[in-house]
């Protein structure tokens, strides 16, 4: 959810208000942002300051374009969906530690104890691990995180399905709903741990229980348990030696009558520190993250940027209120133009007075060499001149990186218009311009300025 008092204002654009900078996204708050961007039109989008921050222009877009609540909801039912996953992986985990006691001779088997309440879970985890950092998803949410996500979004209904549709179409908006997975499913394994650590407490408590382990390959196992022992207690052996277990003491043999009560102490301590503790470190870490990926949000993909555009123009700063000096003008593709006739333009409308004249994408060194120099002495901005017809994306592409490595701060600005039969320019078809438009929204992190030559306000 959006903090209150985030955006005010009136009914026109420049009413609108700009969120202040104690005011953060949540990942509420990007569920409805999300879910009201894919009902908006394409229309009615307010202009917003220079200064203003992209993150904070879509906060206060989404204050005005109302909040349907779905976001609330559906965090609401994550938690749910959580809270009831924790108590049912508490439940498996008394149930796991009593499982391991056997009732015939009132023992409980160290070994599988160990196995099935601490490395199991672990194994699980650990593979979990692997398997995203082979395919790459964003976090490691496992399977308990693919469970709260479904039960959720079917606690919140079908609107939230489509909202989070859409959060899982752009890779910087799941980042955030996959460290909330992540964090919830590190709740729940530590939930398990918590549950086997209850049963283990009630049965040392209320049952008159011993500890014991037995294999058909003795010498091999009691050294593996020696080491594995030695090594679980490496945090407390120097401080509480009583809690470190004689193994040996505790195998069963034929006479074996109950005994090994030092392991008790033991497995509550394995299971606080190694289990636990890691998953309150690794949900906080998760945490962490969710909330760094808040604060960096770029909001990139295609339709973020189609807002953008339609609240700023794109524009990196505030047009002067006169014709700046030292404007480079480079066309793209070699489009043949006449100097005079789009002089006049560039002055009224772009605020630029160009100084230089250069060419990019026509297969001549020398004609690039001179360019790219260009480009570095260009006091007051670039302006790069395309033919709407010639769109061709790889070499549009490469001329766009090429400016943008040179331009630092200056102002890019790309303006497309076919050519006039007097030299000049002339307008673009609806279909022209629908393909650039589409073309820039596709270049992530993009800050030039898109102008169609018989569009643009003066």
């Amino acid at each position: 959810m959006l903090n209150k008092g985030a955006c005010h204002g009136g009914k026109d654009a420049e009413s609108w208000g700009v969120p202040k900078e104690s005011d953060k996204w949540t990942l509420a708050g990007l569920i409805d942002f999300e879910s009201a961007l894919g009902a908006w039109t394409g229309k009615g989008a307010p202009r917003l300051g220079a200064k203003t921050s992209r993150a904070a222009g879509m906060m206060s877009w989404l204050a005005k374009a109302g909040s349907s609540g779905l976001g609330g909801r559906w965090v609401a039912s994550l938690s749910l969906a959580g809270s009831l996953l924790a108590l049912v992986f508490a439940g498996l985990g008394a149930a796991t530690a009593w499982g391991t006691f056997d009732r015939e001779i009132g023992g409980v088997h160290v070994i599988w104890f160990l196995a099935v309440a601490l490395f199991l879970p672990w194994c699980f985890f650990i593979g979990g691990v692997i398997g995203w950092l082979f395919r790459g998803r964003v976090a490691a949410s496992g399977l308990a995180g693919w469970v709260v996500e479904r039960l959720s979004v079917k606690l919140a209904g079908p609107k939230a399905r489509r909202a989070i549709e859409r959060i899982r179409a752009n890779s910087e908006i799941s980042k955030v709903l996959g460290w909330r997975l992540a964090r919830l499913s590190q709740w729940i394994a530590g939930a398990f741990h918590g549950g086997a650590l209850a049963g283990l407490g009630a049965m040392v408590l209320f049952k008159q229980v011993g500890f014991f382990w037995e294999t058909t390959t003795e010498q091999a196992m009691e050294g593996f348990l020696i080491k594995a022992v030695a090594l679980l207690s490496l945090p407390w052996s120097w401080a509480a030696p009583w809690a470190v277990p004689d193994v040996a003491a505790s195998r069963r043999g034929a006479d074996w009558s109950g005994g090994g009560e030092d392991w008790w102490p033991f497995l509550i301590l394995a299971l606080l520190v190694w289990g636990v503790l890691p998953r309150l470190v690794f949900a906080v870490w998760a945490m962490v993250k969710e909330r760094r990926s808040l604060a960096t949000l770029a909001f990139q993909a295609p339709q973020h940027r189609k807002l953008w555009r339609a609240m700023t123009g794109v524009k990196r700063g505030e047009d002067p209120s006169g014709p700046v000096d030292g404007a480079l003008v480079v066309a793209l593709d070699g489009a043949e133009l006449s100097q005079e006739k789009v002089r006049p333009y560039l002055l009224r409308t772009l605020r630029m007075n160009p100084t230089a004249w250069e060419r990019l994408g026509v297969l001549d060194e020398d004609h690039e060499d001179a360019a790219r120099e260009a480009l570095e002495k260009a006091p007051a901005g670039i302006v790069l001149l395309a033919e709407g017809w010639s769109l061709a994306p790889r070499s549009v592409e490469k001329a766009l990186d090429e400016v943008a490595s040179r331009a630092g701060e200056r102002r890019v600005v790309l303006l497309v218009g076919n050519p006039a039969s007097d030299g000049g320019l002339q307008g673009v078809d609806p279909d022209q311009r629908e393909q650039w438009e589409r073309f820039m929204d596709s270049r992530k992190g993009s800050e030039v300025e898109l102008v169609f030559y018989e569009e643009v306000s003066t």
